[in-house]
């Protein structure tokens, strides 16, 4: 194995899309192509494999990644892709980002790869007002806590962003732009 293909990439694919009326965010056509492929493609060189959590669409989803899952348990929001992710990787720890980015996620995977330590078991990058997207770099023994927050009844990604103790990265707003809705698609799609 390579030492350098240290990471796994983990795509957060498995949202109920209710604001896009049941829509699967992740094969939206953005500039030609799904919102998928802003998070995954080109591949990032030090990846070791790329895992994708969705509800629906596996077979459309398996051109972008090495292995497709389902969440654990469904209906329980990111946290439960999170899990999934986690459970699946091989490697030491996961970048975590949504499909529904609308910026290609090089500068995003280049800021938690530099700014990763040896201590770091969290670290979710968030913009200057606090708001965070689920852009994240989870160490592999975090899987542990993301199991027990989920069976405790847990869903909301902050909640367990604090459960984990995640390092804040500040980043610009601009990088962690996603389609949660139509009207942000369509705000964005000129740029």
């Amino acid at each position: 194995m390579n030492a350098a293909r240290d990471f796994s990439l983990g795509i957060l694919a498995g949202g109920l899309g209710q604001r896009w009326g049941g829509r699967d965010k992740g094969l939206i056509a953005f500039r030609g192509r799904p919102l998928l492929a802003n998070a995954c493609d080109p591949r990032p060189a030090n990846a070791r494999e790329i895992l994708i959590c969705c509800r629906d669409n596996a077979h459309f989803y398996s051109h972008y990644g090495d292995r497709v899952l389902c969440e654990i348990t469904p209906s329980r929001g990111p946290c439960a892709g999170i899990s999934a992710l986690l459970s699946a990787t091989e490697t030491e720890s996961v970048m975590i980002l949504p499909t529904d980015l609308m910026n290609n996620s090089q500068q995003l995977i280049a800021t938690l790869t530099e700014t990763w330590t040896g201590k770091d078991r969290a670290v979710v990058l968030t913009d200057p007002h606090g708001r965070h997207s689920p852009c994240m770099r989870l160490a592999k023994e975090t899987l542990a806590d993301c199991c027990r927050f989920i069976d405790k009844g847990g869903r909301q990604l902050s909640e367990l962003l604090a459960v984990l103790g995640a390092r804040a990265v500040l980043v610009d707003a601009s990088e962690l732009r996603d389609a949660d809705s139509p009207a942000d698609f369509l705000a964005h799609r000129a740029d």
